[in-house]
C-alpha cells in the first residue's frame, strides 16, 4: 500500500499558482474580446452594407465589395491576434504548471515520459503559432465571407446582379 503524502504548497508554488490565475484571467479576457470582435464585425457589416447601397443610389457599387474585403481582413487579423495571445498565455501557464510539478514530484523516473502540455497539446509548437492563429476554426467565418464576397463580386462584374 502506498503512503499518500498531503500536498503542501511552498512559497514558490503559491507564487506560481497566483501567476497561473492571472494568466488564466488574461486568457479569458482575450477569449471574450474575440467574441466581442465577431459581434462588432457583424453589426458593422449590417450597418455598412445598407449605407453603402443607399449612398450609391440604391445600386450595387464596387465600393461595397471593397469595403467588405477591408472589414473582413481587418477583423480576421484582429481575431487572429487574440487567438495568438491566448496560446501565448496558455504556454506561460504550462511553464508554471511544469515548475510546480517538478518541485513536487516524488518519483522522477516514473513521470519522465509524461506529456508536458497541461493546457496546450504537444503538437502546438511556437513555429506554427502564427499560421494556426490565422487559420483556427473560430476565424473560418471570415474566410467563408471572403469567398462569398468574391463570388458576389464576380457576379456583379459579369452583370448578373
Amino acid at each position: 500500500m502506498t503512503d499518500n503524502k498531503e500536498y503542501k504548497r511552498s512559497l514558490a508554488d503559491e507564487i506560481d499558482w497566483k501567476i497561473i490565475d492571472q494568466l488564466h484571467t488574461a486568457t479569458l479576457n482575450f477569449s471574450m474580446t474575440s467574441l466581442e470582435l465577431k459581434k462588432i464585425f457583424f453589426v458593422l457589416l449590417g450597418i455598412a452594407i445598407p449605407t453603402l447601397v443607399k449612398l450609391a443610389s440604391d445600386k450595387l457599387d464596387r465600393s461595397l465589395f471593397i469595403s467588405i474585403y477591408i472589414f473582413t481582413i481587418a477583423f480576421w487579423f484582429l481575431d487572429s491576434f487574440t487567438f495568438f495571445y491566448q496560446e501565448r498565455l496558455r504556454e506561460g501557464m504550462d511553464k508554471r504548471f511544469a515548475l510546480i510539478e517538478s518541485r513536487n514530484r516524488e518519483d522522477m523516473t516514473a513521470n519522465e515520459n509524461k506529456a508536458s502540455g497541461f493546457t496546450l497539446g504537444e503538437a502546438r509548437t511556437k513555429r506554427v503559432r502564427v499560421f494556426r492563429s490565422a487559420l483556427n476554426p473560430s476565424v473560418w467565418l471570415y474566410g467563408v465571407l471572403l469567398i462569398l464576397n468574391t463570388l458576389a463580386l464576380a457576379l456583379f462584374l459579369s452583370g448578373k446582379i
